[in-house]
């Protein structure tokens, strides 16, 4: 751009050499410009009228002529200004240029830097790769010892077993009542058990629906829409006080969710059981509440 400035500069000063050039040019065209003297003749009225002809004829070509230059320096200043401006145009997109191929290039280089940096990060994971699998070979080879040692170990039992067989079958036959009624008394467990998560089950559906009911209670729902619903997330302690209370799914309404975090937090505490071996088994330290308002 500087180029460019000084270029202009220069078209300039020139121009205005021109200009002066050609006024300095006219006005000694004027200077030289021969005064006609009258000649002596005998009848003067006549010879003043020829003289003023001619002095007018010859004004008037020299208007003409200055007029004929005038023209000729202005288009030489609409052809200079018209080279200058090409000149410009020329340097300005030399420039553009310029600065697409630096661009060019430093887009290469960056390409050049970041296929450099994954070829790096792919040695690296080569190498993290194969320390990988050398280590799990090294673990595979030892886990294979431990089972041929358990596989040598075991052949040993097995004679052992078979040497003592005649004499075991007494204990063999108290072993498989032993499993009979372990096996009974696993049944009973498990049937203890999903009877048992059947009624917390139950018991958490009632602590959920109390929840509800004492959180609607506190819940303001003047001024807001129908059918809104959200998700919280609530933090609490054996006996229900709440901890904290955040929003797990908003409801897409800023109100809504505001007032229902504020509704949980009035609440507490909270209808939960003071039990901590309940509340920890039914998973009451930390759950989502999915609070939509009844209508």
């Amino acid at each position: 751009m500087k180029l460019l400035t000084l270029r202009a500069l220069c078209y300039s000063l020139l121009l205005h050499g021109v200009v002066i050039a050609a006024l300095v040019v006219t006005l000694d065209d004027a200077a030289r410009t021969p005064v006609f003297k009258p000649r002596p003749q005998e009848n003067i009225v006549e010879a003043v009228t020829v003289d003023d002809q001619a002095v007018e004829q010859e004004l008037q070509r020299l208007q003409e002529l200055e007029q004929e230059k005038q023209r000729a320096m202005e288009q030489k200043l609409k052809d200079l200004e018209e080279l200058a401006r090409v000149e410009e145009t020329r340097q300005r997109e030399a420039e553009q240029k310029k600065q697409a191929a630096e661009r060019q290039r430093r887009e290469a280089e960056q390409r050049q830097a970041e296929a450099e940096q994954k070829r790096k990060e792919a040695e690296r994971k080569q190498a993290a790769e194969r320390k990988r699998i050398e280590a799990e070979k090294r673990q595979a080879e030892a886990e294979l010892k431990r089972i041929e040692e358990k596989k040598r170990a075991a052949e040993a039992e097995r004679k052992r077993i078979e040497e003592e067989q005649r004499k075991a079958e007494a204990e063999r036959q108290r072993l498989a009542e032993e499993q009979r009624r372990k096996a009974a008394e696993a049944a009973e467990l498990e049937r203890q058990v999903e009877a048992q998560r059947a009624q917390d089950q139950k018991t958490l559906q009632n602590i959920v629906e109390q929840i509800y009911l004492v959180v609607s209670r506190n819940f303001n729902k003047t001024g807001l829409p129908k059918g809104l619903e959200g998700v919280l997330s609530v933090q609490t302690i054996p006996g229900g006080e709440v901890i904290s209370v955040t929003i797990n799914e908003s409801s897409g309404n800023e109100v809504f969710d505001r007032r229902a975090v504020t509704a949980v937090q009035t609440a507490s505490p909270l209808p939960l059981p003071a039990d901590p071996a309940l509340f920890d088994r039914l998973r009451l330290r930390k759950f989502n509440f999915k609070f939509a308002p009844r209508d």
